[in-house]
C-alpha cells in the first residue's frame, strides 16, 4: 500500500489508470469475484487514499466478469469512481449484464465479443478521457466522455449526490 501511495503521489499526467483482474464494484453477482468479497478493506484503503489526497483523473479498469460494463462506484462523500469492465472478447456467458443498481451503471452487455478503447485529449483546458465499447465490426456500442475534473474528488465532502455525470453517453 505504501508503494501504491508513493506511485500515485508522483503521477504527473492528467489521468491515472488503475487496473484490476477482478471487479472494483460489488454490484454484479453480489460482488462474488470483486474486491468487496476478497479484500474489502484493501479496496477501501485505495479509494480513500485517492479521495483524501484528491488525486485527479483516476479511472478504474477491471475484467473477469465475462461482459462489458460501465459502472459508477458511489462513495459516502458523494463522489463516484468510474469503473470500466472491458474484458469480454471471449463472449462467454456470465452473470447478468446489469447489476443491482442500474442507475449507477450506464452500460452492460454479455455474451457478445466486445472490447474497450480508451483515448485521451490532453490539449484542452480540462483534459478528457473517452472510453468506448466496440464490437468486432467496429460499431461503438457505448461511449462515455469524462473530464479530468469529473474524475477528481471534491475538496469538501458534499452531502448531495455527486454531480460527476458523463458529458456524453451513447448506447446502441
Amino acid at each position: 500500500m505504501r508503494w501504491l501511495a508513493d506511485q500515485l503521489a508522483t503521477c504527473r499526467g492528467p489521468f491515472v489508470i488503475l487496473t484490476s483482474g477482478t471487479m472494483w464494484s460489488d454490484d454484479i453477482s453480489a460482488g462474488k469475484d470483486s474486491w468487496g468479497v476478497w479484500d474489502s478493506p484493501g479496496r477501501e484503503r485505495i479509494l480513500s487514499l485517492i479521495e483524501d489526497r484528491r488525486l485527479g483523473g483516476v479511472l478504474l479498469l477491471s475484467g473477469d466478469r465475462h461482459g462489458a460494463r460501465i459502472l459508477r462506484i458511489p462513495r459516502p462523500s458523494g463522489f463516484a469512481f468510474w469503473e470500466f469492465e472491458l474484458g469480454s472478447l471471449g463472449a462467454h456467458a456470465g452473470p447478468a449484464a446489469i447489476g443491482a443498481q442500474p442507475s449507477m451503471q450506464p452500460f452492460g452487455l454479455t455474451k457478445q465479443a466486445l472490447f474497450g478503447e480508451c483515448t485521451f485529449d490532453t490539449t484542452v483546458a480540462d483534459p478528457t478521457a473517452t472510453i468506448r465499447i466496440v464490437d468486432p465490426e467496429g460499431e461503438v456500442r457505448c461511449q462515455v466522455i469524462l473530464t479530468r475534473s469529473q474524475l477528481t474528488p471534491p475538496e469538501r465532502r458534499p452531502t448531495a449526490a455527486s454531480e460527476n455525470q458523463p458529458l456524453s453517453t451513447t448506447n446502441s
